[in-house]
């Protein structure tokens, strides 16, 4: 730049090389280094800005996809608009101001940019017209100043509202909202008024001509020029608007974590299409908006066990109504209120599904991010957090969105059927919630039930004690630390799926499934010895057993000391890590998930395995066969028996034990049986065990586990019991588990049943819960029957006997 103006001092222009400065300062500005520090405010800005510009779909800006809001509209505009008052405005940021003219473009489409592009040509080329015929240099420069002046901010706010041009936050001159920035842009539209009733004479025309005319014409060819190619930047959104119009915008939010950002037409134009029926497995109505079908439906809902008030609902105008209430609360959600819309700690038919209650499907991509500047807590430094974000493809919409919110087109779109029918049994699940809402033996415990198929992988039930406040929003939205400082429990998540504690010792069938899939069929007869001193659980109806114990007496009499030394010994920890990833539990707070398996997350997968290896596969104090007490609930020890850094919800324990009652084969969690006409197919399994043998002498371990337990029961099942130890509240508790399969009383199959009580004497009690409340129901309602008498038959594989038992 230097070198230039020394060659060429006259022909340089002091204006063209400002702006060439300023363009390098913004580029460049983050790349000062500490000037952030010294100035971070005006640094900050000018970098989010510059983010902004560079990608408005994908930038770690919070309210970074204020360009896509302006891109949203113009592209839903298309090439004649919406219509005058049939645009969404007040959805874009500042479209009073900055973004004005998307907001134009949404009513009036291609058409009304361009012409106010134009009109802002002629503006310029009249200003210097105006000037000119003056034949005076002041008032030439002064009317050419106020065009150019203008033409400029022109030129700016429409180039960032486009997302040519960074944005500026200057006013569009005679458009936007603003004070003193009309006052000033209609006192020189004035002056240009009054000047162009001056005539330059003829000597003062030849000056003008000889020293400004051979400027005109390339200062009006660049405007052109700049004209068209912001007419080009609109012009490719508006000619590729179905794309448009629903890509969404990956941005951050508040605390610096990714999301994505969608068109706000697509959550109004939702409403205007109205959902559907919601119903469970058996036809009930969940959730609908059409009182009438709770009507229709008042005996079904009086025999479940349901009283609700509809006329108290229609009362209120609600939009939809929910006549199980709470006690379908985390299955459906509440769309009047969108309480929990977009949280994890429950299914939410209603969120999950509103592309579907709605008529149309939205495809799921996910994939992993990088958060750069995630900040916890706003007293913290900023840092780098890897994340998994889902986008939602809602291309179904784009036609609709473009015909217009209010057109014909949606009201024949809202025609379809539109209704979804879970794979849950409202009244299984509300039977069993009321019953055990009756046992006063529960008032100081919190329960949780989980009751699926192993077959077709639907979930039946997830039942909850306590219920859901779903009448106090602030105990319902409280944090599980403030929830902590009151007494008793409460419930605010479903916890069958996503509240993760110590599983106990129903992981040990987990374990032995691991040693298995190593060892193969010689797990079996792999044997340890088990002396007094070594025991870990010394009191208590189920001592430690001592002696030399095979692996299934070790499940029968559920020995822990066993199961430290075979996953030690015979080292496990990768194969039980496998398990843990396709069932659901978490490993120092990673690698399971709540209600769906992410199958195309291998790489992240691998993250967490490398991490547990650093980690709980590698714990100091290592493991001592001399000393098992000193490291029983650390690392390797303490996963083996369900303790340690082993979590896990009572929904991946009962699709451990569904793998297992499928002969090996985990078929994946099936929520919905059907979206409109069409039947949700049943999803592929994997596998957890290699061979399906080993199933089935884990089946019969358990079936002797379980046999002295039928007279509590009433049926014959085969389950494994738990009582792990945790902290909470700063106190020790127990927690008892059971879990147990039985035969489904028509077709093939079984029904898989896991039972958590948080704070209780130990597994008895879910035992008892179990006999009390969830066989009653389940035999009551046609689901299980008894295990058929096992019928021995010996055969003789690698000098063990297996007993071949039919089950059915």
């Amino acid at each position: 730049m230097g070198l230039a103006m020394l060659i060429n001092k006259k022909q340089t222009s002091e204006s063209a090389i400002m702006v060439i400065m300023i363009i390098a300062g913004f580029l460049l500005i983050d790349q000062v280094p500490y000037l952030d520090k010294l100035i971070p405010g005006p640094v900050n800005r000018l970098t989010e800005r510059k983010s902004i510009w560079q990608d408005p779909w994908n930038n770690e800006v919070y309210g970074g996809d204020q360009v896509a809001n302006g891109i949203w509209a113009m592209s839903g505009g298309g090439l004649t608009g919406q219509g005058v008052g049939e645009g969404f405005a007040k959805t874009i940021p500042e479209a009073h101001t900055d973004m004005i003219l998307p907001a134009i473009g949404e009513e009036f489409g291609w058409t009304g940019i361009v012409s106010i592009f134009v009109l802002f040509l002629i503006f310029l080329n009249r200003s210097i017209i105006i000037g000119r015929q003056t034949g005076t240099p002041f008032l030439f420069y002064l009317c050419a100043g106020i065009g150019i002046s203008m033409f400029v901010q022109f030129l700016l706010i429409a180039g960032g509202s486009t997302g040519a041009l960074p944005l500026s936050g200057v006013a569009l001159p005679f458009i936007s909202y603003g004070g003193s920035s009309l006052v000033a842009n209609m006192m020189a539209a004035g002056i240009l008024l009054s000047v162009s009733l001056i005539r330059g004479t003829d000597v003062q025309m030849a000056f003008i001509t000889k020293q400004q005319d051979k400027n005109l014409v390339p200062a009006l060819l660049s405007a052109s020029i700049a004209v068209l190619l912001l007419t080009i930047t609109i012009s490719r959104y508006i000619a590729n608007n179905k794309k448009w119009v629903v890509q969404p915008s990956l941005v951050a939010d508040r605390s610096g974590l990714r999301m994505f950002s969608y068109n706000p037409r697509i959550a109004i134009l939702m409403n205007k299409l109205e959902a559907g029926q919601l119903y469970d497995r058996k036809g009930r109505v969940l959730a609908t908006s059409n009182p009438d079908f709770v009507r229709k439906q008042a005996d079904t809902l009086k025999t479940s066990g349901i009283s609700y008030n509809l006329d108290s609902a229609m009362h209120k105008r609600v939009d939809r109504y929910y006549p199980f209430e709470e006690q379908t609360f985390f299955w459906i959600g509440d769309a009047n209120t969108g309480v929990f819309n977009g949280s994890t700690n429950g299914y939410f038919a209603e969120y999950e599904h509103a592309a579907e209650l709605r008529g149309f499907h939205t495809p799921i991509t996910s994939f992993n991010t990088k958060a750069n500047k995630y900040r916890e807590d706003r007293f913290l430094p900023r840092g780098v957090k890897e994340m998994t974000v889902s986008k939602r493809d809602y291309a179904a919409l784009a036609p609709l969105l473009l015909a217009g919110i209010n057109s014909n087109e949606v009201e024949s779109f809202k025609k379809r059927n539109r209704d979804v029918k879970l794979t849950i049994d409202a009244r299984l699940q509300s039977t069993i919630q009321h019953s055990v809402g009756l046992d006063t033996s529960l008032r100081k415990s919190r329960v949780s039930v989980v009751i699926m198929e192993d077959s077709t992988g639907d979930v039946l039930a997830s039942s909850v004690y306590p219920l859901p406040p779903v009448k106090d929003w602030e105990l319902l939205n409280m944090t599980t630390n403030e929830q902590n400082k009151l007494s008793g429990w409460y419930t605010n998540a479903d916890l069958g799926f996503t509240y993760a504690t110590q599983p106990g010792s129903t992981a040990k069938v987990l374990t032995a499934m691991a040693a298995f899939n190593k060892l193969g069929i010689n797990a079996a007869k792999r044997s340890f010895t088990v002396s007094s001193y070594e025991r870990i659980r010394t009191k208590g109806i189920e001592p430690d057993e001592t002696g030399n114990i095979t692996l299934e007496r070790a499940i029968v009499n559920s020995n822990n000391v066993y199961f430290i030394k075979l996953a030690n010994e015979e080292h496990l920890q990768e194969n039980m890590a496998a398990l843990y990833m396709k069932t659901g539990m978490f490993l120092r707070g990673v690698g399971g998930y709540y209600f769906d398996k992410d199958t195309s997350n291998a790489k992240q997968e691998n993250k967490w395995m490398n991490l547990w290896r650093k980690t709980e596969f590698n714990t100091k104090p290592r493991y001592d066969p001399s000393n098992i007490r000193r490291t029983r609930a650390k690392g390797i020890s303490g996963m083996a028996w369900g303790q340690g850094e082993l979590i896990a919800t009572p929904a991946s324990v009962a699709r451990l034990i569904s793998g297992v009652a499928n002969k090996g084969t985990l078929v994946a969690n099936r929520y919905v049986l059907k979206i409109s006409d069409s039947t949700t197919k049943v999803k592929p399994g994997i596998k957890l065990a290699n061979d399906p043998q080993y199933a089935a002498l884990l089946t019969d371990y358990m079936l002797k586990q379980s046999a002295n337990k039928r007279y509590t029961l009433g049926i014959t099942v085969a389950g494994k019991t738990g009582t792990p130890e945790r902290i909470w509240k700063k106190e020790r508790i127990n927690d008892g588990w059971y879990v147990f399969f039985a035969p489904k009383k028509s077709g093939p199959g079984h029904v898989v049943v896991c039972i958590r009580i948080e704070s209780t004497r130990g597994s008895s009690k879910a035992v008892q819960l179990a006999g009390k409340h969830v066989v009653p129901a389940l035999l009551d309602l046609g689901y299980i029957k008894d295990f058929k008498p096992p019928v021995a038959k010996p055969v003789i594989k690698e000098n063990i006997v297996v007993k071949k038992d039919s089950i059915n």
